[in-house]
This record gives structure tokens, C-alpha cells and sequence, in this order.
């Protein structure tokens, strides 16, 4: 029996999910961006006995969940994406200046899931030769063989199954009566929240670091404190997972200043 070349899909999958990415929307800059938010949604930000059954369908079945989202609720929204000052960001780190954005479709969240699927989570079970395995049988990520391709084949699936769904919500979409009994379980207007307050949390934390060395009477102005103080605050953020961009560091951190001086 021939065994399955997973990675033959590959090139034919990529082809047909970036046409619904065009170069020349605002998706194609955040293609790494929009699934990294979809899993902070899907992850979950709430204790498991409020959201257990939610949290593991949308990682049990994360496409199909994507597209009742998508359906019910209009999936993400730009502001879902932005930083905690309000500004967006493409994967590359660069400002997307307010002229561009425009909103991100079904399709294009659609099509950017399925194209992590095959770049980015395809690869995280690490090498699957058989000289990369130990004495135990698992290789360097602490994975056994048929594990990996146990994990690659889902990936492969889920990409196709994204490209399906892609092609449905490029039309009218009719949903079956077991899509809408499943749409109807969930409360999707909390969803984009709730990944927000996930992806947050570490800017939260910076913020409120910046704040306990902020002191209104020793500083002529907010802008003032915010330049001298954001090297010691970039160099803690580091240290947290919130990372502040030198070209807008000081700009955010005296935000964070004037506010609380209000």
C-alpha cells in the first residue's frame, strides 16, 4: 500500500487558499496575525467549568467553529487585532496607517486559518526520520512517530476543510440543520472579547508596571515621563511577553500616563 506524501498537498492547498488572500487586501498583511487571534479565542479565556464545553469543541473542531463564528457573528473584526492604543500592526511588526484598514472578510480569516494550518502548525511536532528519534522513540519536541503524523494529517485536513469553507462563504451561505443547531449553542458575541482579554493580558501587566513608576507631580508632563522612562519599560516588557515597539513606545507609555493622571 503506497503511504501518503502529506507534503505533496502542500503547494496545491497554498495556491487555492491565497486567492482568497489578494496581495492587495489588508488580510494579506496579517496572515500570521488573524489565526494566532483565532487561537487566542478558541483557547479560551474563562474558568472550564463556564466554558468547557465551548473550549473543547472549538479545539477538538476549530475550522468548523471558525465558520459558525464567521456566520453567526462575522468572525473577527479589525479592532479584535489592534494594540491596546487602538493601532494595527502586520506581521512584519510595520503600522498599517488608518487609510488602509479596511474590514477583514469571512473569507480572508478563513483562508489565513488553512494557511496556518500547513506554514506554521504543521511543523511544531518537530522531525519525523527515523534517525531523529531516541532510544524511547520520541524525537527532540518529546513527540513519538506516529504522533507527528498523526498531528500532520489533522493539519493537512484541517487546511482542506478551511479551503471548503472558504469556497462556501465565497457564496451564499445555507447551513444545515446540524450547523445551525450547533450555531445556536454558542454565545459568539463574547468571542472576539475574550480573545482580546487573552492576547492583552501581558500589555495589561506592562502597563500597569508602568503606571507604579509613573508619579504626575515628578514629571513636567506626561510625554516627558514617557521618554525617560520607557527604556527601563521596554527592557520589563521583554521579560513578560509585551513587547513595545521603539516607534511607538513612548507615544503608547505617555497614553497610559494622561490617563491616569485624568
Amino acid at each position: 500500500m503506497r503511504r501518503l506524501n502529506i507534503y505533496s498537498h502542500i503547494p496545491f492547498l497554498r495556491q487555492k487558499l491565497m486567492v482568497y488572500v489578494p496581495e492587495d487586501s489588508i488580510a494579506s498583511r496579517l496572515k500570521r496575525t488573524i489565526p494566532a487571534e483565532i487561537n487566542y479565542v478558541f483557547a479560551g479565556d474563562t474558568p472550564n467549568d463556564v466554558y468547557s464545553y465551548e473550549v473543547s469543541y472549538q479545539i477538538l473542531f476549530p475550522v468548523r467553529a471558525l465558520f459558525e463564528w464567521i456566520v453567526k457573528h462575522g468572525g473577527l473584526t479589525v479592532e479584535d487585532l489592534a494594540d491596546t492604543s487602538g493601532q494595527l500592526f502586520d506581521d512584519n511588526k510595520q503600522l498599517i496607517p488608518d487609510s488602509l484598514i479596511r474590514p477583514i472578510s469571512g473569507v480572508e480569516q478563513m483562508a489565513a486559518f488553512g494557511l496556518w494550518f500547513i506554514d506554521s502548525e504543521l511543523e511544531v511536532a518537530g522531525p519525523s526520520n527515523d534517525e531523529d528519534y531516541d532510544e524511547h522513540g520520541l524525537n527532540s519536541q518529546g513527540w513519538y512517530k506516529v504522533d507527528v503524523i498523526d498531528h500532520r494529517a489533522e493539519c493537512l485536513m484541517n487546511a482542506y476543510q478551511a479551503l471548503w469553507y472558504a469556497e462556501r462563504l465565497s457564496h451564499t451561505v445555507e447551513l444545515s440543520a446540524d450547523e445551525k443547531a450547533s450555531v445556536d449553542k454558542f454565545n459568539f458575541s463574547a468571542f472576539g472579547r475574550r480573545g482580546a482579554v487573552a492576547r492583552h493580558r501581558p500589555m495589561s501587566a506592562l502597563r500597569d508596571y508602568a503606571l507604579s513608576l509613573y508619579n504626575p507631580r515628578e514629571w513636567k508632563s506626561a510625554s516627558q515621563a514617557a521618554y525617560a522612562l520607557q527604556g527601563q519599560i521596554m527592557e520589563h516588557g521583554r521579560t513578560i511577553n509585551a513587547v513595545l515597539q521603539p516607534t511607538n513606545a513612548q507615544r503608547t507609555i505617555a497614553e497610559w500616563f494622561r490617563k491616569k493622571s485624568v
